[in-house]
């Protein structure tokens, strides 16, 4: 499929540290694109506690999660799509994965029978764009570097079992094109990088596409 880069709405995603977010960022400055950031993980007041207590609060956690993306996702303005482009650094199904990481069973239901209620509504991006983390460790580096306080609980662990959950949950993403980006040795803010993400996009991606830098 070939894409036309004055008229696209493309989607970054990767597990917690992988750089999406200065990503979605650069390619919405070179695309002169609308840059939807997820507003939920700054918001969310249950995840400092999730950190801390896993068990207790990743329902509400992942309800909060739900809610306000489904709301920000509703309130695109995919009306003007024709004159701008629109870059998001998410795509909405991404809490399947954290949900299924970590919700029992029981809890896990209750939050499908939500979202197959939501789904009908979301707008699938022309393209997705997954940032692949081959070591878990380098996900875990990002995010020490960073220094979030209410990231300070968080474990090599828990990252391990959420890159997992990524590498699942795209090996069988059939939604839309997919280009996957191995993250090691791309910098966001290189801007023969960002070239490069743009020629392979506007080359034209059928099904999935692998690309490292």
């Amino acid at each position: 499929m070939k894409f036309n880069l004055n008229q696209i709405y493309i989607a970054v995603e990767g597990a917690t540290g992988s750089g999406k977010n200065q990503l979605a960022k650069k390619l919405s400055e070179k695309l002169s694109a609308n840059l939807i950031n997820d507003k939920g993980y700054f918001q969310n007041p249950f995840l400092a506690d999730f950190y801390q207590n896993p068990e207790k609060f990743a329902l509400p956690l992942q309800l909060f999660f739900l809610t306000m993306r489904y709301q920000q996702q509703v309130e695109i303005p995919f009306g003007d799509l024709f004159r701008n482009n629109i870059v998001a650094n998410y795509i909405f199904n991404k809490d399947q994965i954290y949900a299924s990481y970590n919700l029992d069973d029981k809890n896990f239901t209750l939050y499908n029978q939500i979202l197959k209620v939501m789904n009908p509504n979301i707008h699938t991006p022309d393209l997705v764009i997954y940032l692949h983390a081959p070591d878990p460790a380098m996900l875990f580096d990002n995010i020490r570097k960073r220094k979030r306080v209410f990231e300070k609980e968080i474990n090599e662990a828990y990252i391990e079992g959420l890159n997992k959950g990524y590498i699942y949950f795209f090996d069988h993403f059939r939604e839309c094109p997919l280009l996957i980006v191995n993250i090691d040795g791309l910098n966001p803010d290189n801007k023969e990088h960002i070239k490069l993400i743009l020629k392979e996009i506007e080359n034209g991606i059928d099904d999935s596409k692998y690309l490292k830098i």
